[in-house]
């Protein structure tokens, strides 16, 4: 079932219900969830996370939830003389 999501609160588009992945930080460890569902501007792009969802997210973090897989991420350090 989709959300009702409000108009944009940055410039006004219209919002609607997308399925993404979205990373966070947490005690210093990189998590990713996929399959977040979150509202997307169809004009400038602006993610909005509604309530329940945001705390289903913090509960799985704080009962320590076997994740669905482990990636290794590659780490790289920006150096000014590359660009």
């Amino acid at each position: 079932m989709a959300r009702k999501y409000s108009d944009c609160f940055y410039c006004g588009g219209t919002v609607e219900e997308r399925l993404m992945p979205r990373e966070l930080r947490w005690q210093g460890q990189l998590f990713i969830f996929e399959n977040v569902p979150m509202g997307v501007c169809r004009q400038c792009g602006e993610k909005v996370l509604m309530p329940e969802v945001a705390k289903g997210i913090d509960q799985m973090l704080q009962e320590k939830k076997k994740p669905t897989k482990t990636i290794q991420v590659p780490v790289y350090q920006y150096r000014s003389d590359v660009a």
